[in-house]
């Protein structure tokens, strides 16, 4: 007799548009359907989150399909990403707690998978988070620093490497382009875009410039902005803004690139898996973290920056030190979860 197909039930940043929640889920589905796992997600796009990944999808905000879904499933993941932070709304937080305190009232397994944690402020985010974070039977955090918020609370956890070092990516073929990845932020820097095409155009008027949008809801009117800068300062120079059709074109974008400016975490881990020389540019710690973890030079978006030495290194230095050289070879260890999925 064949073994019953697992039900695994996943709850993230699903069917937004956003290339580092839809590269998390490419990799997340791709091992569980080697795995032979019955996938289910929730998603804000159902049809098209099916259609993209070859799964079932229900609607995230479907009170009765939430309920039904996570009474079927065997394990719900929550994941990837920052899903538990309270930085961009409160309803987030609770929303994906409730998931999770739901599911394990259900006696379901869960598990919190690559995520990175918080920033979590107020009492009354903080507790609900940790109890949810306390019921899951296992957390895998991206990041040392969410480990370390983990451990102060008495949770324990598994450290794995982001999901999205696991990504299949082109070969790496640079040409002369040099990206610019931009994304709404309120602390943004009044002068950030200013003196960004200021030194752009100092180092780079030979290169052609595209500008990625990596959710066009948010990142769209940033990029055109940001091209509208730059041509204000130099109306020859070659600038192309790509909105975001899918992970796989960005991959293929990424390919191209000689630089990279980026603020997004995981255009970032994509540019730097690639082998494209980058700079971070600074709007949240988790990016922060990851800039200072491989030692790059970086901009902060919410402050004035010395553009001209950390561009100028980033021309005439190759940006390959050893820690670089193993993070290309990084990967999510699959170990933890298959051992709660598999019993």
């Amino acid at each position: 007799m064949k073994n019953k197909k697992k039900k695994v039930l996943i709850s993230g940043y699903i069917g937004f548009q956003n290339f580092g929640d839809d590269v998390l889920l490419a990799v997340l589905t791709k091992h569980l359907k080697e795995k032979g796992c019955d996938i289910t997600a929730f998603s804000a796009n159902p049809k098209e989150t099916e259609a993209n990944y070859k799964i079932k999808a229900k609607y995230y905000k479907n009170p009765f399909a939430i309920l039904k879904s996570i009474l079927r499933t065997d394990v719900l993941i929550s994941g990837g990403g920052n899903l538990l932070q309270n930085e961009t709304s409160v309803f987030s937080l609770f929303y994906y707690a409730f998931i999770i305190i739901f599911a394990k009232l259900c006696f379901k397994k869960v598990i919190i998978f690559s995520q990175g944690i918080g920033p979590i402020s107020g009492m009354f985010s903080t507790l609900i988070a940790r109890i949810a974070f306390s019921l899951a039977n296992l957390i895998t955090v991206r990041d040392v620093y969410s480990q370390r918020v983990l451990s102060k609370w008495g949770i324990s956890s598994k450290f794995s490497y982001d999901a999205c070092w696991n990504f299949d990516t082109p070969q790496y073929n640079p040409q002369n382009v040099v990206g610019l990845q931009v994304r709404d932020y309120d602390n943004l820097h009044i002068d950030f875009y200013k003196f960004l095409a200021k030194y752009v155009d100092m180092f780079y008027s030979e290169f052609e410039i595209r500008i990625y949008s990596l959710q066009n809801s948010n990142d769209a009117k940033a990029c055109y902005e940001l091209e509208r800068t730059l041509k204000q300062r130099n109306m020859n120079i070659k600038t192309k803004v790509i909105l975001y059709k899918n992970a796989n074109q960005i991959a293929e974008e990424f390919s191209k690139l000689k630089y990279l400016i980026a603020m997004r975490l995981h255009a970032n881990i994509l540019g730097l898996k690639l082998g494209v020389k980058i700079v971070p540019a600074i709007y949240s710690i988790k990016v922060k973290n990851f800039a200072e973890e491989f030692g790059l030079n970086y901009l902060d978006a919410s402050k004035e920056n010395d553009f001209h030495s950390v561009l100028y290194d980033l021309s005439m230095h190759e940006q390959d030190n050893p820690k670089i050289k193993n993070a290309r070879e990084r990967k999510y260890e699959w170990n933890y979860i298959d051992s709660i999925i598999t019993n």
